[in-house]
């Protein structure tokens, strides 16, 4: 009897233990409000094949392109941008792996994007409807670093708040004409007083207005400040607007900046912790949330498990 209770108490700690690998999530955000569909569908074949497009046509047309394919209520909506002064084919393995990306983790939402790059930032969205012109603020992608700042927080806000505001100013304020790629693009650095460089980037679709780009960066900004102050960076992004900003210089951004010299950083950045969430609320006091409710559950279970097996 008790070599069964035994069994039983450590099946439900290796359900605990995948369970709470779980949390870990990635960076790419599948919506689940605006409707789903059967894979194999008419609607799941037109998603494959304009993704499987996107590469190709983003690359034709300098670095964005915005298009559909089929006929309602199957018919697909899709859009593919590379930062400005990309690569051709760093542009091309970019969007070809985000769009894999999203088909191998969005089994079934009919609406899902991804910022996402390595030796560049690009954007791929889709959607059972049409998108372009509108500014969409949800859902919400986060993603912040461990690493504590370890600074005066107080000087750090200051050269913190400057430049992301003059960013977003210098961005909605001269953007370049037309639908391309650098119409909503700033990538810039500020040196902190007694700590070092601090790098970001900001980017809108160029097909919305410089008044909600402003509205979505801000927000971006705001959440940031909201949910992971006094951490050593972070993204935010949503399906029209993406930001982020770090303490050392990162692949897809800074690439044609002057950086002025700084201390080396004291420890490597740890890696980051991906938390993706439908709304703009706090989500590191979710996370905080779920990680202390885990690890209460993991106690109880030990506990149980050493008076019934020992």
């Amino acid at each position: 009897m008790a070599t069964k209770s035994c069994e039983l108490v450590l099946c439900f700690f290796v359900f605990f233990v995948i369970s709470f690998s779980a949390i870990s999530v990635s960076a790419q955000t599948c919506d689940n409000t605006t409707g789903t569909f059967i894979p194999n569908s008419p609607y799941d074949k037109n998603r494959r094949l304009i993704l499987s497009t996107l590469a190709s046509n983003v690359t034709a047309q300098e670095g964005y392109f915005i298009g559909s394919i089929g006929i309602a209520p199957d018919q697909v909506f899709a859009t593919g941008m590379c930062a400005p002064g990309s690569e051709r084919d760093v542009c091309s393995l970019c969007i070809r792996t985000t769009s894999e990306s999203l088909l191998q983790s969005c089994l079934d939402q009919a609406d899902a994007f991804f910022w996402s790059g390595e030796e560049t930032l690009c954007l791929v969205r889709y959607a059972n409807r049409p998108f372009s012109g509108l500014l969409v603020m949800d859902p919400l992608g986060a993603i912040f670093n461990t690493g504590e700042l370890n600074t005066n927080q107080t000087v750090f806000d200051i050269e913190w708040n400057n430049l992301t505001s003059s960013m977003i100013a210098g961005i909605t304020s001269s953007s370049s004409g037309g639908n391309n790629s650098s119409k909503y693009y700033s990538d810039d650095i500020a040196l902190v007083p007694d700590f070092k460089n601090i790098s970001a980037l900001m980017q809108c679709t160029p097909d919305v207005s410089s008044e909600d780009c402003n509205t979505c960066l801000r927000q971006n900004v705001v959440d940031y400040d909201n949910c992971c102050r006094g951490h050593q960076g972070g993204v935010m992004s949503r399906p029209n607007c993406f930001f982020r900003w770090e303490v050392y210089p990162f692949s897809g951004a800074i690439d044609q900046i002057n950086l002025p010299k700084s201390p080396p950083p004291s420890i490597t950045p740890p890696s980051p912790i991906a938390n993706i969430t439908k709304n703009g609320k706090s989500l590191l006091e979710h996370f905080q949330k779920i990680v202390l409710f885990c690890f209460c559950l993991f106690f109880l279970f030990f506990l149980v498990f050493v008076y019934l097996c020992f």
